[in-house]
C-alpha cells in the first residue's frame, strides 16, 4: 500500500491546486497594488502647488495667510486686472 495521496488525489486534488493559485495570484495582486502606491505617494509629493497658477490668485492666497492687509489686497487686485 501506497504511503502518499499520488498525483491528484490528495483531499481536494485539483481544487485544492486551484486555491492555492488564486491565494498566490491574490498575494502578488496585493504586492504589486502596494508597490504602486507606495511609488504614486513617494513621487506625488506632500506640497503641491498648481502649475497654472495665476498671479491674482497667488495674491488672494497670500490675503488668506495673513500676509498682506485688505489695502495692499486691493492695489495688488486692481493692478493684476
Amino acid at each position: 500500500m501506497m504511503m502518499g495521496y499520488g498525483f491528484g488525489g490528495g483531499p481536494l486534488g485539483w481544487l485544492g491546486m486551484g486555491f492555492g493559485m488564486i491565494i498566490h495570484l491574490a498575494f502578488a495582486a496585493l504586492i504589486i497594488m502596494a508597490a504602486i502606491w507606495m511609488f504614486k505617494a513617494v513621487f506625488r509629493g506632500g506640497h503641491q502647488v498648481p502649475q497654472t497658477t495665476s498671479a491674482v490668485e497667488i495674491v488672494k492666497q497670500r490675503y488668506a495667510k495673513g500676509e498682506i492687509n485688505a489695502e495692499e489686497y486691493q492695489r495688488m487686485k486692481k493692478e493684476l486686472e
